[in-house]
């Protein structure tokens, strides 16, 4: 069974007034548990509308969201469980920080969860380690580090719920290579260690051909792919007919082809590129 299930969704804003919209149409979606999946679309097309529903943080017009083969909404007495179970990292997270040490901030989730102060203790070391904090940065205040570090913060106190999904919007934003690889790279360090379901959205088509293994793409509030991120970036003419685009180094590799390489069309990553590219020049077979 899937961990987590989206039916017939549908959010309608400003409901019987002139300004009346739907952000998100009848979107239905299923995600199996270890998973990670990235939402890509332009500004506009209802990801972020969409994985506001998935802990709860909007109720849907018509539609249900199931985890674990239940609605989310069929006690909403419980919605703060789910919360747990399901964590939401906004875009540029550094900017809820608010606690005086760095500790604090990340132990803010776990202590409201009731935990007792040696689990929380413990959660925030394995954490910290998993991020790149360094211990010594645990008494200082979040807001004495670098943009990069506070982010850090602000998604290990996300992480430090342990949810069973977490969700990111935007988590790279901003960010400079170095820092969008770190990033990347504890995703999929948080995923590993603990088989965890990530869904990230995301304007970074490079990033999105590393790390997800499907990807769903929105467009004016519909779901119009939801399939392998290979699957996805080979429907190139699709993408680009929606306004979106496939990585920096797909869109070389074409050039290539339509130059008369005979260019596998799925070549998404630049290392995967430099192994085609190599082998072509010594003159041997490409298996990808």
């Amino acid at each position: 069974m899937s961990i987590l299930e989206v039916k017939n969704l549908t959010h309608t804003y400003d409901g019987n007034t002139p300004f009346m919209h739907d952000a998100v149409k009848n979107v239905n979606f299923s995600i199996e548990k270890g998973e990670i999946v990235g939402i890509i679309g332009h500004t506009g097309s209802g990801k972020s509308t969409l994985v506001q529903h998935l802990n709860g943080l909007l109720k849907p017009t018509s539609g249900e969201i199931l985890l674990d083969g239940k609605n989310i909404w069929d006690d909403p007495k419980k919605i703060r469980s789910i919360r747990s179970r399901v964590g939401l990292v906004f875009q540029y997270p550094e900017y809820q920080l608010f606690e005086d040490t760095v500790y604090k901030d990340i132990a803010f989730g776990p202590k409201n969860m009731g935990l007792s102060e040696n689990e929380i203790a413990k959660r925030i070391s394995e954490i910290s380690e998993l991020v790149g904090i360094k211990p010594e940065y645990l008494d200082k205040s979040p807001f004495d580090l670098s943009g990069g570090e506070k982010r850090r913060v602000a998604i290990a106190g996300v992480m430090a719920m342990q949810p069973e999904i977490i969700v990111f919007d935007e988590p790279v934003a901003g960010l400079d290579p170095r820092g969008r690889a770190d990033v990347v790279q504890m995703i999929s360090d948080y995923r590993n260690k603990y088989n965890a379901t990530v869904l990230i959205i995301s304007h970074n088509m490079e990033d999105m051909a590393l790390i997800a293994d499907r990807l769903i793409v929105m467009n004016k509030g519909e779901m119009v792919l939801f399939d392998t991120t290979e699957n996805v970036f080979k429907q190139y003419e699709l993408l680009k007919s929606i306004g979106l685009n496939v990585p920096m180094v797909t869109q070389v590799m074409l050039s290539l082809k339509e130059k008369g390489l005979n260019i596998p069309d799925d070549i998404f990553t630049v290392d995967r590129a430099v192994d085609y590219l190599l082998t072509l020049i010594k003159g041997g077979n490409y298996n990808a």
